[in-house]
């Protein structure tokens, strides 16, 4: 994972690095994509907002969406 420098005396942390595959529950389905950047930075992993390209978007969604560590999971391989 990457490591995200903080505010002086604030703890560093590991943030979901680009490339990572993940998904997220939207309404009642399940979104697909590739984390391709950190959209605004946090205190936390969990509660920072990363930039993730959808893999299955519909016509009418964005490509790109933005969501919290903590709403993302990581695809394991």
């Amino acid at each position: 994972m990457g490591t995200r420098d903080t505010k002086p005396g604030s703890k560093a942390f590991e943030t979901i690095p680009v490339g990572t595959s993940v998904t997220w529950h939207y309404r009642s389905a399940i979104g697909h994509g590739t984390v391709i950047g950190v959209h605004k930075a946090g205190t936390t992993a969990d509660n920072t907002m990363y930039s993730v390209r959808q893999h299955d978007h519909h016509p009418g969604e964005p490509a790109i969406v933005h969501h919290t560590g903590k709403a993302l999971s990581i695809v394991k391989s």
